[in-house]
């Protein structure tokens, strides 16, 4: 088997596992688990040992858990909650995924570590120490913050999040809202930022890395953020042109995951050229398709997914004021 088939079969696999993660039922199931761990193991002859894991905060901060090769994500992520010392009862609001940061490069999302997978096994196999496993927040209503704000230790896991994500440039404040948290940020005070950071464009977005489209034009580039109900996506042409495209979820009609396919041959030279986002929106006779092809097209597509099991419970929970965040001392 040559190295693109086998590439091909690695990425068809991955688009079948995504369909498995987007069944609740399924991945709830213990027989599942543990066939799905008996052959992440055997697939990589791997033993059962004890070792020390590192997975990182979004400050770059470790933390070292003793755990097992076979231990899943679910129970890799309960280690590291309590190892922060978060209320248990918060883990829902958290997951890990695999992030990718060049030394003075782009800081990436590349993956959400589904619950059933192991992930020594998943950075193992990476063999590369850009690769890291990153605990994030895992939920799309900015106002689901209030649901951990009774944490001490959970606020500042949301701080240091919205700050790498002020810092990367993902949100968009106003000239005003940059100095004001910037200031924030200098004196240190976390709920102050977070109140002022939640009424940021685009706060608590995922934007994706570099990818091009064929729209409005071939080989337009775009910026994706996701987030909230909605996925944002800003257009430059070949020419310079610009748009942009705001679609609320009830907006999108469908989507799905593509290997890409050249019409001519060419050098595919990393995994990012090898994926296509396709997208349908817009009602009557003509809605339209369009394409965006990213390495990221996985990671786009269990996004929307999450924004879709939010969605129905959103409205109200917009309703439940829980906490304000002139009530917190921190």
């Amino acid at each position: 088997m040559t190295k693109t088939m086998a590439e091909e079969r690695r990425l068809q696999l991955e688009q079948y596992l995504q369909q498995i993660v987007s069944d609740p039922v399924l991945t709830s199931s213990e027989m599942f688990i543990e066939y799905f761990k008996k052959l992440q193991m055997d697939t990589f002859n791997m033993p059962t040992v004890q070792i020390i894991l590192r997975v990182f905060l979004p400050d770059g901060s470790p933390v070292e858990l003793n755990i097992q090769t076979s231990d899943n994500a679910e129970r890799v992520l309960q280690a590291a909650i309590y190892r922060l010392s978060v209320s248990r009862e918060l883990t829902e609001y958290f997951s890990l995924f695999i992030t990718h940061k060049e030394a003075n490069g782009p800081f990436t999302v590349v993956k959400r570590i589904a619950g059933f997978e192991l992930p020594f096994l998943t950075i193992w196999n990476l063999e590369d120490d850009l690769f890291q496993i990153e605990i994030r927040k895992w939920y799309m209503t900015p106002s689901t913050d209030a649901m951990l704000m009774g944490s001490s230790n959970a606020i500042h896991l949301l701080y240091i999040q919205a700050v790498q994500e002020f810092q990367m440039n993902w949100t968009r404040p106003t000239k005003e809202q940059k100095q004001e948290l910037e200031s924030l940020l200098e004196k240190g005070n976390k709920c102050e930022f977070l109140e002022l950071t939640q009424k940021v464009e685009f706060y608590g977005y995922l934007q994706v890395g570099s990818c091009t489209s064929n729209y409005p034009e071939p080989d337009s580039e775009v910026t994706v953020s996701i987030g909230s109900n909605e996925m944002n996506c800003c257009f430059q042409t070949p020419g310079g042109h610009t748009e942009n495209l705001r679609l609320n979820i009830k907006d999108l009609n469908c989507w799905h995951v593509n290997l890409f396919q050249p019409k001519k041959p060419e050098v595919l030279s990393t995994n990012h050229q090898q994926l296509e986002f396709k997208f349908q929106y817009g009602q009557g006779s003509s809605p339209r398709w369009i394409t965006i092809r990213t390495g990221q097209a996985f990671l786009l597509s269990t996004y929307l997914k999450k924004i879709l099991l939010e969605f129905p419970v959103q409205k109200f929970k917009e309703e439940l004021e829980i906490v304000s965040f002139k009530d917190l001392r921190c």
